[in-house]
């Protein structure tokens, strides 16, 4: 904002819509639990084997769920986008999956039958676009990843080798892109499988882009290099305690071959008093107390004014007045960065 003071709210709305991506088609899929119940008994399902190979335990795997939206033979690029963590027994939306508060209402044993995701959603909207070649593109999303903030770290291990085991196996010869999208638990979800990818080798020919939405990893985990060392939100709220724990991005990737990480960041506490917060990339020796955004042309960081849930979804929970420009600096701002990149 600097000596100019704050844009107009007509400068505001005007930068809105320059970024408005039209909506895509609501779609109604089936999500499958990676791991099947069929009574006391556990098994892979069918496509999924990697998860249960990967060692995490059956309860845990039984709450994953994933949708497989288009799976054609041929697969120029993959996408797969995850959903923030579930809390307790109610489902959440989800701006960036599409998936609204109730999608897990119908499931059983095996499935979720007639999960809607809505068509502004980050994936239905990049479905439209065609970024990615139409009919050669293999598109999933994410649910549940039940990759639980509290789980210790070999579960969370686990949980990563199997993402990153299934995602690979849907890679074909002709895979040219790799496209990872997520939010809170699912935004560190997705940029630690990027990092499982790029220290594959045999992926070297292969582009990866990554989308976090204000991506959270527990910083007493050391979870993607996080620490106590917390950086302020140079834009957050008058009176808020904004800000991101901060990671040495570069150490985190140090093979960084055609990857590409674009982070929004508001970092308002999760719930109160928990010390949940996104994480922040800094550049340099020691973390700033107060951060700014960064590009480093492999890497972008943008801090946003948004709560937590806004980020999550910005068609739901910001107030009706600012939902366009909560959409412009969200999901829209990650379109069109990737589609710059494309």
């Amino acid at each position: 904002m600097g000596c100019g003071g704050a844009p107009e709210p007509d400068a505001l709305e005007a930068q809105a819509q320059s970024l408005a991506w039209p909506s895509g088609s609501s779609r109604t899929v089936v999500s499958r639990r990676v791991v099947s119940l069929n009574g006391v008994t556990f098994q892979a399902a069918p496509g999924f084997e990697h998860f249960r190979a990967a060692g995490a335990p059956d309860l845990a795997l039984h709450n994953v769920r994933i949708a497989e939206v288009d799976a054609p033979a041929v697969r120029e690029a993959l996408v797969v986008m995850a959903a923030g963590q579930k809390i307790s027994s109610s489902g959440h939306s989800s701006g960036v999956t599409g998936q609204a508060s109730n999608w897990d209402a119908s499931c059983n044993s095996v499935s979720c039958p007639n999960v809607t995701l809505d068509g502004r959603s980050l994936a239905m909207k990049l479905s439209a676009l065609g970024l990615f070649p139409s009919g050669r593109t293999y598109l999933s999303v994410i649910n549940d990843a039940n990759f639980d903030h509290l789980f210790d770290s070999d579960t969370k291990q686990r949980l990563v080798n199997g993402f990153a085991g299934w995602l690979q196996a849907q890679v074909r010869p002709e895979t040219r892109a790799i496209y990872l999208a997520g939010s809170s638990r699912g935004g560190c979800l997705m940029m630690r499988v990027a990092q499982a990818l790029r220290a594959n080798t045999a992926l070297d020919g292969i582009n990866v882009y990554v989308s976090s939405f204000d991506g959270v990893c527990r910083n007493s985990q050391g979870e993607l290099g996080t620490f106590d060392s917390k950086v302020n939100n140079p834009v957050r709220p008058w009176g808020t305690f904004y800000g991101g724990w901060a990671t040495n991005m570069t150490a985190q990737f140090p093979r960084r071959h055609r990857l590409h990480i674009f982070h929004v960041v508001g970092g308002q506490e999760v719930a109160p008093a928990t010390g949940i917060r996104a994480f922040t990339a800094y550049n340099g020796t020691t973390p700033p107390s107060t951060g700014t955004n960064l590009d480093w042309g492999w890497y972008k960081q943008t801090w946003v004014k948004w709560q937590h849930k806004e980020i999550g979804n910005p068609y739901t929970d910001p107030s009706a007045s600012e939902q366009a420009q909560a959409v412009a600096d969200t999901v829209d701002a990650h379109l069109t960065w990737l589609g710059g990149l494309l």
